[in-house]
């Protein structure tokens, strides 16, 4: 009697097991109709148990799958053998509602008498799948972002520099020139490489728009440095004060740069300065750009053999602030662009 109790628990624990497994199983004669099916089975392919017992193991296959399955399912029979979960096999299960889904499928074969039954553990792998696609098209986006940022660098590198040094070129030899005609076609052209360089940044803008970090203040004014020392001759001094990375709005970073970079191009046009010494600073009420160079300085009307501030006035105007040229403490000369952080209303 106490044997007949355990041997009844392990039935029962058996049982148990089965049904709460978290994968479906299937067991299938050795003609191909499934005798048994547990609960998970019925979940993944939408049938009620009672309905999948004695039909043919083909309909949780495709359709498309499921002539060809019968010749190897055969085949399986004549030699049984093991197979394991995941064996790289591209399997898919069909549910009643005709759904197809990605499956991983471990075979067992069992004997019992004279007759052979396979067990099937299946197991719906669409999430893993779905990751595993994700995780694809990711790595594709990578590459595109990755192929966006050399098109970027190149163009900056190369192509921006190679026309900002032209243009400083023409615009001293604007100052050599004393035919009217001859300067204002220069004049001219340097305002098309000016709009073509305009052009490029935009390209540059969009390539980069999918780039999660983007480049500070500290990086665009050592690369607009880089872009001017062809033309002066020599590498200008950056210093910078400050958080001006972390702390510096967009929008003062906007009209820094085009000021930095006209600033520079008027010293290549007019200064026959040999040092620059640029300082970028950032205070809790301000943010601030100087350029000082040691060139023939400002004449006593404020103008420096033809330059004015007017385009760095008024980008510092947009923003509440003022720029102003001088004579620099030894001589040459310094233009100090300054803005202020407080919220304007």
């Amino acid at each position: 009697m106490e044997h007949v109790a355990g041997h009844d628990l392990t039935d029962e624990l058996l049982i148990s097991v089965i049904d709460a497994a978290p994968d479906g199983m299937v067991v299938v004669d050795d003609t191909g109709t499934i005798e048994f099916a547990n609960p998970m089975a019925a979940q993944l392919f939408d049938y009620p148990p009672e309905e999948l017992v004695g039909r043919p193991v083909e309909i949780l296959l495709p359709e498309s799958l499921r002539s060809g399955h019968v010749a190897h399912r055969q085949g399986y029979t004549r030699h049984p053998r093991t197979r394991a979960m995941g064996s790289g096999l591209d399997l898919h299960g069909r549910r009643r509602s005709g759904e197809e889904f990605p499956v991983e499928i471990a075979l067992s074969p069992v004997r019992s008498g004279s007759r052979t039954f396979v067990i099937a553990i299946v197991r719906d792998v669409s999430e893993r799948r779905a990751i595993a696609d994700e995780l694809i098209r990711a790595h594709e986006q990578l590459a595109l972002v990755d192929d966006r940022e050399r098109i970027a660098r190149d163009l900056h590198d190369t192509v921006i520099q190679r026309l900002f040094a032209v243009g400083l070129s023409l615009q001293g030899a604007i100052a050599r020139t004393s035919e009217a005609n001859t300067a204002e076609r220069v004049e001219a052209a340097i305002n098309e490489i000016d709009g073509t360089i305009r052009d490029i940044r935009t390209s540059i803008f969009s390539l980069h728009a999918r780039r999660m970090p983007t480049a500070g203040l500290r990086d665009d004014v050592l690369a607009t440095t880089r872009e001017a020392a062809r033309a002066l001759g020599f590498e200008p001094r950056v210093v910078f004060v400050g958080p001006v990375d972390s702390a510096t709005p967009a929008a003062v970073r906007d009209q820094l740069v085009p000021t930095l970079r006209e600033a520079l191009s008027n010293v290549v046009k007019h200064a026959s300065a040999t040092a620059v010494t640029i300082s970028v600073g950032l205070t809790a009420d301000a943010v601030s750009l100087q350029v000082v160079d040691d060139g023939t300085g400002v004449l006593a009307d404020g103008i420096h053999g033809g330059r004015g501030v007017g385009n760095m006035t008024e980008r510092a105007l947009v923003l509440g602030g003022h720029c102003e040229l001088r004579p620099g403490e030894g001589g040459g000369t310094l233009l100090e662009w300054r803005v202020p952080l407080k919220s304007r209303s």
